[in-house]
């Protein structure tokens, strides 16, 4: 019999060469991009539909130079807040009725008024479908206020030049590096997570044809069930890296033709290189973790409504992991940083951040070290319970029985 990685070699080897070379992969490696580039397009225009189709509108029913107080006023203000968040004001000369005109502004569907102001900046009067304490009423306040400030610094001779505040800029600081470093650190857990949620979820249905066409007895009574798993792992690890160098390869071709205006990520602790490379062996070890995870919950299902079955559920712990780690961003060092960087199916992720934010080293040879032990043992209680509970179920065991008719031959 075969040794234990000579006998994987063999079954990775099969596993990867059909999925790679099969006209299906062509279409999984092409999905993504189209869903990405469609989702960018919409996204983009989405957005600015939303900021005009959510942008308030505010009527100030009021006299020409009055108005032209409040709009400056505005102008003053607007700096502060960002594109949309102040009322765009609109106005309106007073009628003779001023309750029937509030109405017609109200009702009016092409002007979309949301409120209107009444009574100019002495007696205002907001009327609208606008909470009491919402962010409209406080917004038209402040407005109102800054009006009547200037007006009384007008009146009196005394106004004042607009404030100079003199602005010397530093390359960085210890409270702007970390706030920096952490948006980096999220960042490569957000890309680890997306990769091995979209990747590792196919490990749970590998097993499932191979059980039902018999062929898993077949190579079971070959090979070490052992080096089955473990060839079927590493084989989809391949699988999932010739997938992410594709589209890598996409992303930096899009950067390059599309280069994006002001967008500057900020750099982690240990440097681009070595940070980009311990990303990629984080997201190996995290794989490698789910997979056998996940190779071990499917090996259990005996069709594929059972698979779909235990997606949703295998999902959301994913889930409910990535929000652990995403925890320990800030607190690495704390008692979550650390509970995360040992728990080893978030300890990939918690490292992630780790890297982005502090330069130690040696810890990352820690923690590879833990994580391959864990895979380790995940592959070997998952191989276990395939065992005993599928290989050996029913009367007799399957290996016994392809061995015996084996040896009939």
């Amino acid at each position: 019999m075969m040794g234990l990685f000579e006998s994987a070699y063999v079954v990775g080897r099969r596993d990867f060469t059909a999925t790679v070379f099969s006209k299906v992969f062509f279409f999984f490696l092409l999905g993504p991009v189209l869903v990405i580039g469609v989702s960018l397009l919409f996204g983009n225009v989405s957005e600015r539909m939303a900021k005009q189709d959510l942008r308030a509108n505010v009527a100030v029913i009021a006299g020409e130079a009055e108005f032209e107080v409040l709009v400056a006023a505005r102008a003053r203000l607007a700096p502060a807040f960002d594109e949309f968040d102040l009322p765009e004001l609109v106005h309106a000369e007073p009628d003779y009725v001023i309750d029937a005109q509030i109405n017609d502004l109200l009702e009016s569907r092409d002007k979309r008024i949301l409120a209107v102001l009444t009574g100019g900046i002495d007696e205002p009067r907001l009327t609208g479908a606008v909470s009491e304490t919402g962010s409209i009423r406080d917004q038209i306040r402040l407005i109102v206020e800054e009006a009547r400030h200037q007006r009384s610094l007008t009146r009196s001779g005394a106004a004042p030049p607009p404030v100079q505040i003199a602005f010397v800029e530093v390359e960085e600081s210890a409270g702007s590096l970390a706030a920096l470093r952490a948006v980096t650190a999220r960042g490569g857990q957000f890309l680890v997570f997306m990769l091995a949620i979209f990747l590792a979820g196919m490990l749970l249905s590998n097993l499932v044809e191979e059980k039902s066409n018999k062929v898993i007895e077949v190579l079971a009574a070959a090979i070490p069930v052992d080096a089955i798993f473990l060839g079927k792992l590493v084989a989809m690890l391949a699988v999932s890296l010739v997938g992410v160098a594709v589209w890598s390869l996409t992303v930096i071709l899009g950067l390059t033709i599309w280069p994006p205006e002001g967008f500057d990520l900020p750099s982690p602790a240990v440097g681009w290189p070595l940070f980009i490379l311990l990303v990629l062996i984080y997201y190996c070890a995290n794989y490698l973790l789910l997979g056998a995870l996940f190779l071990g919950i499917g090996s259990q299902a005996s069709s594929v409504r059972e698979v779909q079955t235990l997606s949703m559920p295998v999902t959301l712990g994913q889930v409910f992991i990535f929000l652990f780690a995403s925890f320990a961003v800030g607190p690495y060092n704390g008692m979550i940083g650390i509970a995360a960087a040992i728990f080893p199916f978030s300890s990939p992720l918690a490292m992630v951040a780790r890297a982005a934010q502090t330069p130690e080293l040696w810890h990352h040879l820690v923690a590879i070290a833990w994580q391959v032990l864990w895979v380790w043992l995940t592959l070997k209680l998952a191989s276990g319970l395939f065992r005993r509970n599928v290989l050996k179920s029913g009367s007799g065991s399957a290996v016994s029985t392809v061995g015996s008719r084996r040896t009939a031959f």
